[in-house]
């Protein structure tokens, strides 16, 4: 099993079990790399999920203690090939992708470790380790997006996040509260 997919396509490639080691590689070179700044990393997104087909990309949600720090790790994962692409979504998170445009490997999703969507990106991979009930659904859920819109990742990403909203919905008591 290799990783890797083109950039703005839609495939799903069944789960591997190599997908752990290959975090566990890349979770030491992204250590190595930020050092002291980092609080926590870890596996998110559909590879970190057990029986769960997904894009063969693989997701590394990194925290540091806030955004002055985040600023500095920039360069370091520039160094280990990452491209920045900053806060793309607008919401404090910064957003890396590593690989060529034709064969993205790796996603690392830079934000500070009390930011919500550090809380969201853990529950939902939890809750789908821990309820094979919803990893089907999620999976059959994206076997037809990805008909329907394997040429547009933006529109299959925003489909499918309202799945990612109703599974944080019900199970929002895990969330830490805000103050």
């Amino acid at each position: 099993m290799t990783l890797g997919l083109k950039r703005g396509i839609v495939e799903l490639r069944p789960s591997s079990e190599n997908y752990p080691t290959f975090f566990e590689e890349e979770r030491a070179r992204v250590q190595q790399a930020l050092g002291f700044l980092v609080l926590d990393i870890q596996h998110v997104g559909s590879t970190s999920v057990p029986g769960l087909a997904g894009k063969p990309i693989l997701d590394l949600a990194v925290a540091v203690q806030n955004a002055a720090q985040m600023d500095a790790c920039v360069r370091s994962l520039q160094q280990l090939g990452y491209t920045s692409f900053g806060d793309r979504e607008g919401w404090g998170e910064y957003f890396f992708a590593k690989g060529t445009d034709d064969a993205r490997t790796h996603y690392v999703h830079l934000l500070p470790l009390n930011h919500r969507k550090w809380s969201e990106y853990l529950i939902f991979r939890d809750v789908l380790r821990q309820r094979p009930d919803l990893r089907d659904e999620y999976q059959q859920m994206k076997t037809v997006l990805t008909q329907q819109h394997s040429g547009s990742r933006t529109e299959y990403t925003a489909r499918k996040g309202l799945f990612v909203q109703r599974v944080l919905a019900d199970f929002g008591s895990l969330l830490p509260r805000s103050k």
